[in-house]
């Protein structure tokens, strides 16, 4: 058996691994697709906030689903939760192989899959790879209502807008794309982990301030988490609140507590509460501040461009910050 290493999105943003082969091209998504509209326009898909998660319906090989989305590392699988959407479309394992998560307890195990057909109103993919995990494992509970979630059939493929005020996925051709909004424009750099980071800082309540780069999760439960035991050498502050959490492999200890404030682009929050763990709590690149989770990102209109590596952000009506 195979020990395989991705990183997947637990409830309360618990990162854990699954390890199988991925695509060495970065810039190539998987599988195929075709746009079903004449209309040279993006391809737009409504999703509606479900459980504070983003969900989409869609068919696989023919079967009513309901799907999420992740980029907390990109990977070319769709996952599977084990939910009755497997046996319906009948899938046969190809390569067994076991979850590694966050939190203490063993490891559960799994198989990959392939050739699965993801069809929207306007845009099916074709021979998508899959990762199923067993009903067992717990997944499907921990994200209700929901039967897997994809990546890389959209970032990949994408340049990939969120419209939180609309609630629709834009998917921009990479090749006619321009921005022409009037937000902040971030670099992003692709860590040694997997994970993606950008620019970022915050100050702590004893005027301390931190600036450096954040991880990027769009699976994130919490607007930031602040990283500790890496080279910033923060420590948990006092009059916080423990946070209970739980990863693939059991329960965790986070707390949850004040900062000064935290800038993203040229956008600043003050006296935002932020959650405080480590790396056993979360997929946090050791060099980084923390990771920037799915409630800040709805606060913005927010593109995701992996082929030039930027996100481009610009304030929505549930922006509670300032402008520099």
């Amino acid at each position: 058996m195979k020990t395989l290493s991705y990183l997947i999105v637990f409830f309360y943003l618990t990162l854990g691994q699954i390890v199988f082969a991925q695509n060495t091209n970065e810039k190539t998504g998987p599988g195929t697709y075709e746009i079903l509209s004449n209309i040279k326009e993006p391809v737009k898909i409504p999703f509606k906030m479900h459980h504070g998660k983003p969900i989409m319906e869609l068919k696989i090989n023919g079967e009513p689903a309901v799907f999420m989305i992740d980029n907390g590392i990109l990977w070319d699988e769709v996952w599977l939760f084990g939910t009755p959407i497997v046996e319906k479309i009948n899938l046969k394992p190809i390569e067994t192989g076991t979850i590694a998560g966050a939190g203490e307890g063993d490891a559960t195990t799994a198989y990959t899959s392939s050739n699965l057909t993801l069809a929207f109103k306007d845009i099916i993919f074709y021979e998508q790879p899959v990762y199923v995990s067993p009903y067992e494992a717990g997944f499907a509970s921990m994200f209700p209502g929901t039967d897997g979630q994809l990546c890389n059939a959209f970032f990949k493929h994408f340049i990939v807008e969120f419209d939180f005020e609309e609630n629709f996925v834009i998917l921009h051709n990479p090749k006619e794309f321009k921005y022409e909004g009037n937000g902040s424009i971030l670099d992003m750099t692709l860590n040694e982990s997997g994970t993606h980071a950008v620019p970022f800082s915050f100050t702590t309540l004893d005027g301390k301030i931190y600036n450096d780069k954040a991880d990027i999760d769009f699976g994130g439960v919490y607007e930031f988490k602040v990283a500790l035991n890496n080279k910033h050498n923060l420590q948990l502050p006092k009059d916080v609140k423990p946070v209970r959490a739980f990863g693939a492999q059991g329960e965790m200890n986070e707390y949850k507590g004040k900062i000064k404030n935290m800038t993203f682009g040229k956008y600043t929050f003050e006296d935002p509460t932020v959650v405080f763990g480590d790396e056993r709590t979360a997929r946090i690149h050791p060099d980084n501040l923390g990771v920037i989770g799915l409630p800040m990102f709805m606060k913005f209109d927010i593109i995701f461009d992996y082929f030039n590596y930027k996100i481009y952000i610009e304030p929505n009506r549930d922006f509670n910050g300032t402008i520099e």
